[in-house]
């Protein structure tokens, strides 16, 4: 069962948003608060696995409330409920596990306790951020195939689609499962995506992934490590 805290400064958005919870899931609401240095005050003494945070707040915004926990050490699961979308890429940077925008549905509030979820379960993000042209997206991790570094810029593959991604391959890998391989300095691929791999010329291996379209060539290393780890699942 999950232990959820709330910082809202509006009554009735607490109302609802708890409503929303019971009809989802069970859960424990071990704290509600309408400003942030009363939850910075109380939290370290309550076992919180979620905080819902308001980012329009008094004293500090729901951003700068974030940044303090995590200075403190707070581990927990973050949810942004805003009607502000200005915030979120400052939110996910954050490592927020989602943003929700008032006013949000029942279903898209499940979408993000499923989220939280998969994060408790695996220690690894659920999602990775893309903005372009001002535009954030959430990429599903579960969908990616392939991570690329093109002219200094990641880029991540998934469902047809390429999303430019923040940070080096070394940081972003950090976010990820364990089945996201680093194949060769400039790439990462997903091994639940691998269909087919041969022997290349350089001496890796010539990775193809589900979408026909999609192929890495690893490095030697990185061929040493695939064969490894398919080895471990029976499949080399």
């Amino acid at each position: 069962m999950l232990n959820i805290a709330i910082v809202e400064d509006e009554q009735p958005a607490i109302d609802k948003l708890t409503e929303q919870l019971s009809q989802i899931t069970k859960y424990n609401l071990v704290l509600t608060c309408n400003t942030p240095l009363v939850f910075l005050d109380t939290y370290r003494e309550l076992a919180i696995d979620i905080v819902f945070v308001d980012i329009n707040l008094p004293e500090c915004n729901g951003v700068t409330l974030v940044e303090k926990l995590q200075g403190a050490g707070f581990s927990g699961a973050i949810i942004f409920t805003t009607a502000y979308s200005e915030f979120a890429v400052e939110a996910f940077t954050l490592g927020a596990v989602d943003y929700l925008l008032k006013p949000y549905s029942t279903e898209r509030l499940a979408l993000a306790l499923s989220r939280v979820n998969r994060v408790i379960a695996t220690g690894f993000a659920a999602t990775l951020t893309s903005k372009v042209a001002g535009k954030t997206s959430l990429i599903d991790v579960s969908s990616i195939e392939l991570i690329k570094l093109e002219y200094g810029q990641a880029i991540a593959f998934s469902n047809g689609q390429q999303y430019p991604i923040d940070g080096s391959l070394e940081e972003i890998q950090q976010q990820l499962p364990t089945h996201f391989l680093r194949v060769h300095r400039n790439a990462i691929v997903n091994q639940s995506a691998i269909t087919a791999f041969e022997r290349w010329v350089t001496g890796g291996y010539l990775v193809k992934l589900r979408d026909s379209n999609l192929q890495v060539v690893t490095s030697r290393g990185g061929a040493k490590l695939l064969k490894q780890q398919l080895s471990n699942i029976g499949l080399s």
